[in-house]
């Protein structure tokens, strides 16, 4: 990946820069310590990551990052910050970053967020390749489709039982509903699907009214939220825990779950229940 450095403070660019280097995360194509010019920097070299000091000359970290943004940049960003302050954080957050690091730079924690970073990148790139190609070039003759359909549910059935939510109402729904999720994906033509036309559409053929559906679905990926959150507090390099924080949640509401579980925060992680469709779909493909 190429990274763009933005921070004030020399020697933390260069601390960042070594971690970046001896691990082989990429190549910085470019640094500077000013907000202001930063802007212009990160515009011109479009790096996939953009990592950034909350507090800097010109405008603040934030203030930049909104900016960005708003242009339609698809570079991922990772706050740098020595702030513990909570709103300050979820402000950073809300403005769209995917990680926030505190100072002092912690070599495990930076390494283990950028490969996290460059997950999500590919996810994102595989799930759009998905959604774009399949309908072109599988056509339904060419996959035996009964035994390709065994495999997605085995392999569903295995992430449900690793997610702790095999047995609840909901897993059945979810299965369910990410079945016509892949069909709106094979066709070319009704890509773009919306969550009550699918629980409407699974209504018609279960006798379930929507709400109840929807209900289901909630409470169970909500489980699942927290048992992820609860692996992470565990043991946060878990390779089980990294793979699912990413595929099926956004990392940051499991960090707010995180800090939930353990009395930091009173506000809970929230979900995401296309992302999670979808992850799980990705999941079931590979």
């Amino acid at each position: 990946m190429r990274f763009v450095i933005i921070e004030d403070d020399v020697s933390v660019r260069k601390i960042v820069g070594n971690i970046i280097d001896k691990y082989k995360l990429g190549t910085i194509v470019a640094e500077c310590g000013d907000g202001l010019k930063a802007e212009a920097i990160i515009t011109e070299y479009a790096p996939d990551v953009a990592l950034i000091d909350l507090l800097l000359p010109g405008q603040d970290g934030v203030e930049l990052i909104k900016k960005l943004k708003e242009s339609g940049l698809e570079t991922s960003f990772i706050m740098i910050s020595e702030s513990t302050s909570q709103p300050m954080i979820t402000k950073a957050y809300q403005t769209g970053i995917d990680f926030y690091i505190h100072k002092p730079i912690n070599v495990l924690e930076i390494t283990s967020v950028i490969r996290k970073v460059e997950e999500s990148r590919r996810l994102r790139e595989v799930m759009s390749l998905i959604s774009q190609t399949t309908a072109r070039y599988v056509s339904p003759s060419s996959l035996p489709a009964e035994q390709d359909d065994n495999a997605k549910r085995n392999r569903i059935n295995r992430i449900f039982s690793e997610l702790g939510i095999i047995g609840e109402a909901g897993a059945k729904n979810i299965h369910q509903l990410v079945q016509l999720v892949d069909e709106r994906l094979q066709n070319e033509q009704d890509q773009a699907y919306q969550l009550h036309e699918l629980y409407q559409e699974l209504s018609l053929s279960t006798e379930l009214d929507v709400k109840t559906i929807e209900q289901r679905v909630r409470r169970t990926i909500t489980k699942a939220l927290q048992n992820v959150a609860n692996m992470g507090i565990d043991d946060y390099h878990n390779d089980k825990f990294e793979m699912y924080s990413g595929a099926l949640f956004d990392f940051k509401e499991i960090r707010q779950e995180m800090a939930a579980i353990q009395g930091k925060s009173s506000y809970h992680g929230k979900i995401n229940i296309k992302k999670f469709l979808e992850g799980l779909l990705f999941l079931a493909t590979m």
